[in-house]
C-alpha cells in the first residue's frame, strides 16, 4: 500500500528497474517511502502537496515577514497582536503577499502589510495560508475520461473542478458521477470522470502535483537501494582485475543531493 508522502508511485519504480513480477513489490514498497520520507527531511519541507498551515511568528517591527512552507498560493487570515488584518492591495491597506513562481522549485515569500507593520513581540503574529505545489484552474472539456496535462510533475491530490463559464464547482463523488458532479478514475493517475450529461462542457480542474525532480530524485534513489542488497557493505568492486567500480553509500548519495539543492528550503 502507498505510503501519504510517498514521492513516486510503485508502477514508476518498477518500470524503472524493469521489473514485472510482484515478488519485491513489499520492499520496493517500504524503500519507496522511506526514500520519500528522507528526501522531505533533507529538503527541510513539511510537505509538497498543497495543505492548510497556521503559522505563528515573531513580529519583526517591518512590513514584511517570510513564511516558511512554499510556494504560497492563498492566505486565509493574517492576526497581529490578537487583531484580525483584512486583505489590502495596493490601493488599500491590509496584507498582500508575494505571488509564487509559475514552475518549480519555486522559492519562500513574504507577506506584506500596507498602512502598518508586523508589530515586534514572540509569537504575536499568526498567519494561516495555503501552500504547496498546484495547478490552478486548467482548462478542459468534460468527456468520459479525462486526464490532466500535469507539465510540471505527475498529479498528487484533486484540489476541484469548475464550470469555467459560471465558476460553480462540481461536486466529487465516489461512485458514477450524475449531472454537476466529477469521479477521481481509479486507473489513471491525473484521470478526471464525468457524466454524459456534462459531455462537453468547458471545466477548469485544481490539482496538486510532484515536481518530477523530486520524483527522478525518489525513484533513482529506491533503485540503488534496491541494487545494494547484491553488495551490502560493499564499498567497491574490481572488475577482472582491469578496472574498480565505487558505490555510494552516504546518507545522501551525492547524485540525489545535487537534484535536491534547488528545493532545499533555508530557514531564516
Amino acid at each position: 500500500m502507498a505510503g501519504p508522502s510517498d514521492l513516486v508511485t510503485l508502477a514508476s519504480v518498477k518500470a524503472w528497474l524493469n521489473i514485472t513480477s510482484a515478488n519485491d513489490d513489499g520492499p520496493l514498497g517500504s524503500a519507496i517511502t522511506q526514500c520519500s520520507l528522507k528526501i522531505i527531511n533533507h529538503i527541510n519541507r513539511n510537505w509538497l502537496l498543497p495543505r492548510t498551515y497556521t503559522e505563528v511568528l515573531n513580529g519583526n517591527g517591518k512590513q514584511a515577514i517570510m513564511l516558511r512552507n512554499y510556494p504560497v498560493t492563498s492566505v486565509l487570515s493574517v492576526t497581529v497582536d490578537g487583531v484580525s488584518v483584512p486583505a489590502g492591495s495596493w490601493q488599500s491597506n491590509g496584507y498582500m503577499f508575494q505571488p509564487p513562481d509559475d514552475t518549480p522549485p519555486g522559492s519562500r515569500q513574504t507577506l506584506q502589510l500596507r498602512g502598518s507593520c508586523f508589530n515586534k513581540g514572540q509569537q504575536n503574529v499568526t498567519v494561516v495560508y495555503v501552500a504547496g505545489y498546484q495547478v490552478s484552474a486548467e482548462a478542459a472539456t468534460a468527456a468520459a475520461a479525462v486526464t490532466v496535462q500535469q507539465p510540471y510533475g505527475a498529479w498528487g491530490s484533486d484540489l476541484g473542478v469548475k464550470n469555467a463559464a459560471t465558476g460553480a464547482a462540481l461536486t466529487k463523488v465516489a461512485g458514477a458521477p450524475a449531472q454537476g458532479q466529477y469521479q477521481l478514475s481509479t486507473t489513471i493517475v491525473g484521470g478526471y470522470v464525468f457524466s454524459a450529461a456534462d459531455a462537453g462542457l468547458n471545466v477548469q480542474i485544481s490539482y496538486g502535483y510532484i515536481p518530477g525532480d523530486l520524483a527522478q530524485a525518489a525513484l533513482e534513489w529506491v533503485a540503488e537501494r534496491y541494487s545494494y542488497r547484491s553488495r551490502v557493505g560493499q564499498t567497491s568492486k574490481s572488475l577482472g582485475g582491469q578496472e574498480t567500480v565505487s558505490f555510494a553509500i552516504g546518507t545522501v548519495p551525492s547524485f540525489i543531493g545535487d537534484m535536491l539543492q534547488q528545493y532545499t528550503s533555508v530557514t531564516q
